[in-house]
């Protein structure tokens, strides 16, 4: 990057630095962080816990999950959110997706990856380097407003955008394929979600789910629920048939 290596370097390990919190983040359903180095200025090392299990995008396989099993992984991805929304300040994780998600051995317990820090490393060095900014993490979950939908010139993740990346967690869990499948570019996801909004979830789920779900991916972001109002929701709290 020739006379921006000093002015990038900086960045990088601003970035890193400002990860670390991850490192104090405790509960069951989030992937322990172990310790961060930087060991050169172009290289990031990330320890963590080792897990013995599949990914949920592996699990659901492109075959809709039942709605007992959707409850209980979205009631555990919930509570997640909580405890990383609900913290001081609040830790965002930019890349919630059915990869990002852990089903552990026993096929019961979920548990969240991959906190983004590769997205927020891409950031930090765009702007130095006077690349275009553009959104990064998974197009096809990614919220209205960090596909150019006119809040803001700058991409802004946020408790809302994770919501929506939840939500669209749950169309795949319910549908068996990840939203806008087909979809060959961000511009077309940009333009399907401005004239459709988030994609119908098939025929056959509960009115309870379908509820839940457009609280998850409400074009408005201030109208999505929080995390905690998604864990008081009757999907969550009912046990229906």
């Amino acid at each position: 990057l020739g006379d921006d290596q000093t002015s990038v370097s900086k960045e990088i390990h601003r970035a890193v630095e400002s990860e670390r919190n991850l490192c104090r983040l405790r509960h069951p359903n989030i992937v322990r962080f172990l310790h961060m180095a930087q060991p050169e200025p172009a290289t990031v090392v990330v320890f963590m816990e080792l897990l013995d299990g599949r990914s949920l995008e592996r699990l659901i396989d492109n075959k809709p999950l039942n709605e007992p099993k959707i409850r209980d992984f979205s009631k555990q991805i919930c509570r997640a959110l909580l405890y990383l929304h609900s913290r001081q300040p609040p830790v965002i994780h930019r890349d919630i997706n059915c990869s990002n998600i852990i089903v552990c051995a026993d096929n019961m317990r979920i548990k969240l990856i991959d906190f983004g820090l590769s997205v927020k490393l891409e950031q930090s060095v765009s702007h130095i380097s006077a690349s275009t900014q553009s959104p990064k993490g998974t197009q096809n979950f990614m919220a209205p407003e960090l596909l150019g939908a006119g809040e803001s010139d700058s991409v802004q993740y946020s408790r809302e955008s994770d919501i929506w990346a939840f939500g669209c967690s749950v169309f795949q869990m319910a549908s068996g394929a990840r939203p806008f499948r087909g979809t060959r570019s961000v511009y077309q996801v940009a333009w399907s979600l401005a004239n459709s909004g988030a994609p119908a979830l098939p025929d056959g789920r509960s009115a309870e789910l379908r509820d839940f779900y457009s609280r998850c991916t409400a074009k408005d972001r201030k109208s999505r629920k929080s995390a905690q109002e998604l864990l008081e929701h009757e999907f969550l709290t009912e046990h229906f048939k």
